[in-house]
Formats: structure tokens, C-alpha cells, sequence
């Protein structure tokens, strides 16, 4: 019987690109979720920031599994994922996150919109609180990200000029989403869940969040008016949610 790699195409459909530091406790169920999909037209792109936990030992046991492999030094999480975008073959590229799990036959159910119509495939992510994130793009766009990173499939044509800011800790991907927003870039949005997802994470950091998205809208939109009343717009949001959090313990 071949194996994934032999059947899979030169130029695959899709390249899994998984950044690894520190995530022993998770990298199982993540890739666990990966070779599992019954559509196997897909590369897998590991890119581990020398991880000082058991992180390397879960990756030796799925090295058959892995296309790529990359473990060395490097600035953070958008660095890695850089990385794996510059060794990507795939027709469309997919970031999932070492902590979170792709859902069953994702794959399977995604590929029928994967064409050269879109610039961006996705659906919505469920958090581990049971909370799903309706994903979207839309004026809303705007003022924070509104389209979870572990929900999309990008085209590769996406990241011909483009690259993360590394620069940037937590919301480099809302830069990209609203690059598309603002060229009109066709999109389609599956009306399924694509992703489990960890909450408390990175971008669960309401101030560092605040100060990152303002950064990166202030790049586009050169209306200092807009800017100014988008950044008030986003503090009250943010500050609601704190205050949701202390009260109810909402993460989300």
C-alpha cells in the first residue's frame, strides 16, 4: 500500500503548516487530527522553536507522517509560520495551532471550495468552553479581526508579497485578513466548524491585542478620524469583555 507522500501530488492540495514551542501537552491530539483526515492530498509542515519539553519526542513518533520538518531557533510564533510558508508546496495553506484540533473529515468537506474563485476559504472554530466563533469579513473587519486564523485556508497566492510582521506578537494574521477585506478578495465562508481551539491564548491578551490591531488598521487606513474612532470603539469592546470575564468568566 503507498503511503500518504507517495500518493500525494508534487504540488499538493494542501500544506498544514503546525508551529511547535513547548507543546507537549497538546502536539498529540493536533497532529493526531491530521493524519486522520480521510482526504490525504495534503503535505505536513512541522516548525519547532527548539522546544525544551517532550515536544521533539511527539514529533519523532509521527515522522513518517511529516513532509517537512524544522527545528531551530526562532523569534515567535509568525517567524515559524513564515518559515513554513517559504517551504510550502501546497495549492492552499493552513496554520493550526499545536494546542487546538482539526474536526473529523475537514478536508474531505472543505475541498469542493477550494478553487482558483477564492482567496480565502474558512469556517468557524469551537472553543473549548463550547463557545463557536461565527467567523467572517465584513466592515467589522475594520476595527479588530474577525476571521480566526485556525479556520481559514488561504490561497498561496495570498503570500506572494506577503509575509507575517514578526514585529508583531499576537494579530499578524489580522493584518493578512484585512489585506483581503480591503482588495474585495472573493471569499467563501463553509457553514461548518473547522477548528477546536484552546481558549486563554495569545490573542486572549485584551490590551496587548488593542494596542497590535490599532498598529496594524493605522497601515491602511490613512483617515486619522476613522483611526481615532475605531481605536475608542475597539477599547470600550475590549473593556466589556474584561469586565464579562471577571463577572461570568467568559473567555471568549
Amino acid at each position: 500500500m503507498q503511503s500518504r507522500q507517495q500518493k500525494t501530488r508534487t504540488e499538493p492540495t494542501i500544506s498544514v503548516i503546525v508551529p511547535v514551542y513547548n507543546a507537549d501537552k497538546w502536539l498529540k491530539s493536533a497532529l493526531d487530527s491530521i493524519i486522520s483526515q480521510s482526504y490525504d492530498d495534503y503535505e505536513l509542515i512541522i516548525v519547532d522553536g527548539l522546544s525544551k519539553d517532550d515536544s521533539l519526542k511527539i514529533i519523532n513518533d509521527f515522522i513518517s507522517e511529516i513532509d517537512v520538518l524544522i527545528s531551530e531557533d526562532d523569534t515567535g510564533i509568525y517567524d515559524a509560520m513564515n518559515k513554513g510558508i517559504n517551504n510550502a508546496k501546497g495549492e492552499w495553506l493552513f496554520f493550526l495551532g499545536a494546542d487546538d484540533m482539526l474536526y473529523p473529515d475537514i478536508f474531505e468537506k472543505v475541498r469542493p471550495f477550494l478553487n482558483n474563485k477564492y482567496k480565502v476559504v474558512f469556517g468557524d472554530v469551537v472553543f473549548d468552553n463550547n463557545y463557536r466563533m461565527p467567523c467572517f469579513l465584513g466592515p467589522r473587519t475594520l476595527l479588530q479581526n474577525t476571521l480566526h486564523h485556525q479556520s481559514a485556508f488561504y490561497h498561496k497566492s495570498n503570500f506572494c508579497e506577503f509575509r507575517y510582521d514578526t514585529g508583531l506578537k499576537i494579530l499578524a494574521d489580522y493584518e493578512l485578513n484585512l489585506r483581503i477585506y480591503l482588495r474585495n478578495s472573493p471569499f467563501y465562508h463553509a457553514p461548518f466548524v473547522i477548528t477546536h481551539c484552546a481558549t486563554g491564548g495569545a490573542s486572549s491578551e485584551l490590551y496587548l491585542s488593542w494596542v497590535e490591531t490599532n498598529k496594524v488598521r493605522k497601515r491602511y487606513l490613512k483617515s486619522m478620524f476613522t483611526n481615532i474612532f475605531l481605536t475608542i470603539g475597539l477599547g470600550i469592546y475590549y473593556l466589556q469583555k474584561r469586565l464579562r470575564y471577571l463577572l461570568y468568566g467568559h473567555r471568549v
